[in-house]
């Protein structure tokens, strides 16, 4: 089957940045706000923003867990005064925590400061018995010293003893990740969750498990049981980004923008309404906010995408052209220049910004999403020949000719062209499959040579395993050889090997196997077959024809 050549992407994905709102009015919310936000980015791994954070409600919190981690981010980011007042405090509140004294101990050990040390460790020495307390601290002892089978083992001795404390769960969970054991860490996770269910340090936890895990949906739930915070809506919206709900996305960016005013917010959100094709959602955020589309050369891009593909090319020029020549997307913004351009009939401006761009991408994307869409064919052509000079090598030069037979074949309707144009890609490179499968189809779609299109789509699929669009290519020679077995066999295993974006290519394969049944006389598979065309597409005419008897 043939396939059009790919799209190339316009911008690129944004890091994720914290954010320190004002304070809130009163004391409770100023607590929760910095708490959440220091465990969310102490789980993120951002460990400077986290201290920081965690610090700014220590005169606040009188939790020993929270003394602890508090104690460990501080250490790890070298604030070791700062640790040292954390656990003086820690224990004064509680003396029996063994732990507090071995974490002072080994921050006295940094600082050098031996006297302390020693000290420290004559308390320990005459203090302590064992408890539970104590058991828990000896075992989180193991786990800062990188001990994990010890802890591990320790700590499954201590939830089968202390089956409702949710810490030792919490603790076997991050053991568990030490050790690659996920199905372990997120098991463990879930009974700390179970124990305590508004631990905001268990859910982010958990969330951040199945983040790794790909299921993002199961780490947005517990993001919703979190304080409605912008911080929160972004992270939320950024797992539904990673899950492919780019609507539900676009909501929680909005959200988190709207309760932030923070451009990086914006910059996110406009990057989503542009996958979403929403140019007029753009377009008012940018009346909306003109100073933060002044501040930022990604939303100034975003903006002149928008105003161009609204048909407003004078003004997206006049805004793309304020962008820095120096920033990275810089290729980004030629392009999108070109699109302008193309609309206006400026092709020699065209060219002259395409030669600036120097790269084989900007040309192949011109050329298919602006010359090629507005039907200015000749003009593609004076692009792919300069193209051919920016493709420096043999591969890059082969995919150059590839996608001039596609114009050609599908566009131009010039069949001995493209056929001369992707024997020209194959001598370049025998191992672009796209051009030998494309040739195949040709020779087998067009009768001129079917066992000849039958090799080279053998060969393409040597190069690309079971891809679909050529199975289908190959299932479809098969067929007009009248070997019809085989023929279902691979047009079968096409359709099964599709993805949920490649409906047309599957609706093609499809009516292959319909003509195929048809050929044999095998009604009733070529009524369920039809039947599953107009699932896909309730208006396919051969589907139609079939089923009313003609």
């Amino acid at each position: 089957m043939l396939k059009r050549f790919s799209l190339f992407i316009l911008t690129t994905f944004f890091i994720i940045a914290f954010t320190h709102n004002s304070f809130a009015l009163d004391r409770d919310a100023y607590v929760n706000y910095h708490f959440l936000k220091g465990y969310l980015e102490l789980y993120q791994g951002d460990f400077g923003d986290a201290a920081k954070d965690l610090w700014a409600v220590f005169p606040y919190v009188k939790e020993a867990e929270f003394y602890r981690e508090l104690v460990d981010v501080l250490v790890y980011t070298g604030r070791y005064r700062q640790a040292e007042e954390v656990l003086k405090k820690a224990i004064r509140l509680y003396p029996k925590v063994k732990e507090f004294y071995f974490k002072l101990f080994d921050v006295y050990t940094i600082e050098g400061n031996k006297r302390g040390a020693l000290k420290v460790m004559r308390l320990i020495q005459n203090k302590f018995k064992k408890t539970r307390i104590s058991l828990r601290k000896i075992i989180v002892m193991y786990i800062k010293s990188g001990k994990y089978r010890e802890a591990y083992k320790r700590l499954i001795d201590y939830v089968k003893e202390y089956k409702k404390d949710p810490m030792g769960y919490y603790l076997l969970a991050q053991v568990c990740v030490k050790l690659k054991n996920e199905r372990c860490a997120t098991e463990n996770a879930k009974k700390a969750i179970e124990l305590a269910p508004n631990q905001f340090r268990y859910l982010v936890f958990l969330a951040s498990l199945y983040e790794k895990e790909g299921k993002f949906l199961e780490a947005i739930k517990l993001y919703k049981k979190l304080p409605k915070t912008p911080l929160v809506f972004y992270i939320i919206a950024n797992d539904y980004y990673m899950a492919g709900d780019l609507e539900h996305s676009k909501v929680y960016y909005e959200k988190a923008f709207l309760k932030s005013g923070r451009i990086d917010y914006l910059e996110k959100l406009m990057f989503v309404l542009v996958s979403l094709n929403d140019y007029d959602g753009i377009i008012k955020l940018a009346k909306g906010y003109p100073k933060l589309i002044t501040e930022s050369d990604r939303l100034k891009l975003f903006y002149g995408i928008a105003l161009s593909n609204k048909g407003k090319c004078e003004e997206a020029l006049k805004v793309l052209s304020e962008i820095s020549p120096k920033v990275p997307f810089y290729d980004d913004v030629l392009t999108d220049r070109c699109q302008c351009l193309c609309k206006l009939g400026k092709f020699d401006e065209i060219r002259d910004t395409l030669k600036r761009v120097g790269k084989l991408k900007a040309y192949l994307f011109v050329i298919s999403q602006f010359c090629i869409k507005q039907k200015k064919y000749n003009e593609a052509v004076k692009l792919f020949q300069d193209a051919l000079e920016v493709a420096k090598n043999r591969k890059n030069r082969s995919l150059v000719y590839f996608y001039e037979a596609d114009l050609f074949y599908t566009d131009l309707k010039d069949r001995r062209k493209a056929i001369e144009l992707l024997k020209k890609s194959i001598k370049l490179n025998p191992e672009n499959a796209e051009a030998l499968n494309y040739l195949g189809y040709l020779y087998i779609d067009e009768d001129i040579d079917v066992k000849k299109g039958i090799e080279l789509v053998k060969r393409a699929l040597k190069i690309k395993k079971n891809n679909p669009y050529y199975l289908d290519s190959l299932g479809w020679g098969y067929f007009k050889l009248k070997r019809y077995k085989e023929a279902e066999l691979y047009l079968k295993e096409a359709v099964d090997r599709y993805k949920k974006k490649d409906k047309e290519a599957k609706i093609v394969s499809l009516e292959h196997l319909l003509k195929l049944y048809k050929a044999e006389g095998l009604v009733s598979r070529a009524k369920n077959i039809a039947k599953e065309i107009l699932k896909l597409d309730p208006n396919n005419k051969k589907a139609k024809e079939f089923l009313n008897g003609k």
